[in-house]
């Protein structure tokens, strides 16, 4: 709860920015992607191929690179099936995951695991995310270990007086004696944290990821909301919870992506004001791009920051606005890249001469840009095109609130209408039925009587509460059920756990029991006479029969406050 009100309070804190209109800067170069999706995907698949083809087969490596590129690759593949529904890489996938399992553990493993599962719902990626995981949990401070000061993966004393927990942060370096708290892995912890949350609700990897995001925002977010490189843990020490104010853009990548996951997550407060703070400012930072937009450093920044942006435009979480400013930035680098390719290879920065050797990292980052681009749709506003979503969310159009507005008045106009005309139509029909059955009995009383009085007196039918245990009043609603799914538990171990033991350790989704809709009992009855006249008789069974079959009919058609009324269509 506490995690959860501090999380309310940073996105209240940051709602006088979310007021504000974004809009593209108009001295941004060439925004706007002139390709077909199927263009798209052909170049993203031929740099792929690429990039595939220069892995080495005995370990899944570039030989060139450092290991993270290798898990970014990972990523991609999975990514590239994602968004053009294949399986080409998936069986390729298992075998170089198998192979990198030999090197080291890594977060950029981690993640590319939970992408996988998320684009082949293959069990086995979900462990492999879950080991990786469990891996970097051992270096991320929980609140117990804040609160006591000690960590069994590091060998001093955690600092205590910082302006708020350490709760959440990640370290870069397994040396036991390193204490600084890093912003890519606190961000990249973040990300796996939220994705395997999105995967499988578990409330472990929901608060592991809510902690991690209070983590950054509390101590590494500058006030341009700018994430900056990390923090020193050490206790009693001059440096000791020092802020490193160097302003690099992957830290703020990672932090994007991981609340646009997190905003999506049921039990979480809304993070758009947050988000599009972080965005427009990451977006338009010279440290990193110039005036026209395009990034221009030598590293993999872009690649973070435009991995987050099509994270976020995809997962349909911001206003309008905010969508077509991504997909604005998105369009830029992605002309950017495409016009710096030589013989489908990539090179950095994207403002330079064309690429002619092949890097990983270049590649890697070129193609986050380029699969980045294949969902977007140019020619009309983001908000108008669909876009698939690993969550569903309800959407609005705003182009269409005011149609929506006015067929829902219609419709509820209708069926007042058909209301008020349907009651006096029935209105009329009791009195008229009424008159004639009066009339009939005057006219059966001036003549002789069929039955003499010594005949036997028939008990007409009498409307009492019996009826509701009859059925006729009642309707049977069955309790709608969810089918219990299973997910793999944590791997508290850095062994990558068996099928079995997964198996065995099985989170389940409890079930949900929809509340049955009250039952009508009928309504206090007005006592009669048990035994009347004849003639009374005769008029008032049918009479009776008339609002028996009347109330039947409405109580087995009856509506609830619960239920929406039945669309009215004008003829």
């Amino acid at each position: 709860m506490q995690l959860i009100f501090i999380w309310t309070l940073f996105a209240l804190s940051s709602y006088s920015v979310a007021a504000q209109d974004l809009k593209p800067s108009t001295t941004w170069r060439s925004p706007n992607i002139t390709l077909s999706k199927e263009d798209r995907i052909s170049i993203a698949s031929t740099a792929l191929n690429k990039a595939v083809t220069m892995l080495n087969p005995s370990n899944g490596q570039f030989s060139d690179s450092n290991y993270e590129a290798g898990g970014t690759l990972y990523a991609q593949m999975a990514e590239f099936d994602r968004l053009t529904s294949r399986t080409t890489y998936k069986d390729m996938l298992k075998f170089y995951f198998t192979l990198a399992e030999s090197l080291q553990a890594g977060l950029s493993y981690g993640y590319a695991a939970a992408r996988a599962y998320t684009a082949y719902r293959d069990p086995d990626f979900l462990i492999r995310a879950a080991t990786s995981w469990a891996s970097a949990r051992r270096y991320t401070i929980s609140s117990e270990q804040a609160a006591t000061g000690t960590m069994e993966t590091k060998k001093f004393t955690l600092a205590s007086s910082c302006s708020s927990t350490l709760a959440g942060g990640t370290y870069f370096n397994t040396d036991p004696n390193d204490s600084y708290l890093d912003s890519l892995a606190s961000g990249m912890f973040l990300v796996v944290s939220a994705l395997l949350a999105e995967a499988t609700s578990n409330k472990t990897y929901i608060d592991a990821a809510i902690e991690s995001a209070t983590f950054i925002q509390s101590h590494l977010l500058a006030q341009s909301n700018i994430v900056l490189g990390g923090i020193e843990s050490v206790s009693n020490q001059s440096s000791s919870c020092s802020v490193y104010p160097v302003v690099a853009p992957h830290g703020s990548g990672t932090f994007i992506e991981g609340l646009a996951i997190l905003a999506g997550i049921p039990r979480n407060t809304s993070t758009e004001s947050l988000l599009r703070s972080v965005v427009s400012n990451v977006a338009t930072d010279l440290l990193w791009q110039g005036v026209d937009g395009v990034y221009n450093r030598f590293d993999n920044g872009g690649h973070y920051i435009v991995r987050a942006l099509a994270s976020l435009h995809e997962r349909n979480k911001t206003s309008s606005d905010l969508r077509e400013y991504m997909k604005e930035y998105i369009g830029v680098q992605y002309n950017a890249v495409v016009s710096s390719s030589d013989n489908d290879i990539y090179g950095l920065p994207w403002t330079a001469p064309r690429g002619t050797s092949f890097d990983g990292v270049n590649q890697t980052s070129a193609l986050t840009v380029l699969l980045g681009a294949i969902q977007l749709v140019h020619g009309q506003s983001s908000s108008n095109s669909s876009t698939s979503s690993v969550i569903p969310t309800p959407s609005v159009n705003p182009n269409n609130s005011s149609g929506s507005a006015s067929s829902a008045k219609n419709d509820v106009a209708g069926i007042i209408a058909g209301s008020v005309i349907g009651g006096i139509v029935l209105l009329a029909a009791l009195i008229m039925g009424t008159l004639c059955l009066r009339k009939l009995h005057r006219q059966r009383n001036n003549s002789s009587s069929v039955v003499d009085g010594s005949s036997p007196m028939l008990t007409p039918f009498t409307t009492t509460q019996n009826m509701a245990s009859s059925g006729i009043l009642r309707e049977h609603h069955p309790i709608n059920q969810v089918k219990a799914a299973r997910f793999s538990g944590v791997a508290m171990r850095e062994e990558p756990p068996s099928l079995q033991a997964a198996e065995n350790g099985l989170v389940g989704i409890g079930r949900v029991d929809m509340p049955t809709e009250p039952t009508i009992s009928p309504g206090n009855q007005v006592a009669r006479p048990e035994n009347p006249p004849l003639g009374d008789r005769r008029e008032q069974t049918l009479i009776e029969e008339l609002l028996r079959s009347l109330n039947y009919s409405i109580s087995r058609d009856r509506w609830h406050a619960e239920e929406l009324p039945p669309n009215y269509h004008e003829g």
